[in-house]
């Protein structure tokens, strides 16, 4: 597999595999720029980022014509923490194949390969979202935000609340007697 640095790149960030004139059997690892795009996730905005810049991505002609292709980088995401909401961020690794094999089986084909045009940014974007952690955490034994009254649980570590009643015995609450401990009238 031969090396390539910049690649034919359109504005749209797809790739002219054509223009990369491989044989079958023959292949390239080429250095990609790529933008990634923030990820909303619950209503929060999460920041994206290389880790590593260039990405790295490896094309090989099939026999017969198509793809094999595989997408490697390592990305940051910065945002709020899911149960603390505190600042943090996670490293993701993406490591993503695609195959496109123009046989007529759409299940053989890439979404992101239209004729000769392979969509980079798109196909990174969318290994990021299925490479995240199923929680950005601040940390991994984050304990969250009280629930009755917002308290950050990790600087507070011995918060607590009184017991709440049970509200289906609060008709007792008006019951009272008296000091021989029988039932006062209005009870």
């Amino acid at each position: 597999m031969t090396d390539a640095i910049d690649p034919p790149l359109d504005d749209d960030g797809r790739i002219d595999l054509a223009a990369l004139r491989m044989g079958s059997g023959e292949g390239r690892r080429i250095a990609v720029r790529i933008d990634l795009d923030a990820l909303t996730l619950s209503e929060d905005r999460y920041d994206t980022a290389l880790a590593d810049d260039p990405a790295r991505l490896d094309v090989s002609r099939m026999l017969g014509g198509g793809y094999a292709m595989r997408l490697r980088f390592d990305a940051t995401i910065s945002g709020p923490c899911m149960r603390c909401l505190q600042p943090t961020s996670a490293g993701v690794r993406v490591d993503s194949r695609e195959l496109d094999e123009r046989s007529g089986d759409a299940q053989l084909d890439s979404p992101y390969v239209d004729g000769d045009a392979l969509d980079v940014t798109r196909w990174a974007n969318d290994g990021l979202v299925l490479a995240l952690p199923a929680r950005v955490l601040c940390r991994e034994d984050c304990r969250g935000l009280c629930p009755e009254c917002g308290v950050d649980l990790n600087a507070e570590t011995g918060h607590e609340h009184a017991p709440a009643r049970d509200p289906r015995w609060s008709a007792l609450g008006d019951l009272r007697f008296d000091d021989d401990g029988r039932l006062v009238d209005g009870g």
